[in-house]
């Protein structure tokens, strides 16, 4: 049986060291679907709303 404990601390673990270059990398591998609005029309934008997103979620980790 999983321990939750163990689990919420393997998960800390990889957020907090996670940088946003790779769960921006991991993202785009995962799921492509998210920046392809972006790549037809040549801009970053996507990118930038996820990094947004992912900083915002940095702080999570903190509760």
């Amino acid at each position: 049986m999983l321990d939750p404990q163990k689990c919420g601390e393997i998960l800390l673990k990889h957020f907090e060291e996670v940088t946003t270059e790779e769960f921006l990398a991991g993202l785009k591998q995962a799921c492509p679907y998210l920046f392809e609005e972006d790549e037809l029309n040549g801009t970053e934008k996507s990118n930038s709303s996820v990094t947004n997103k992912s900083n915002q979620h940095q702080t999570f980790s903190q509760f």
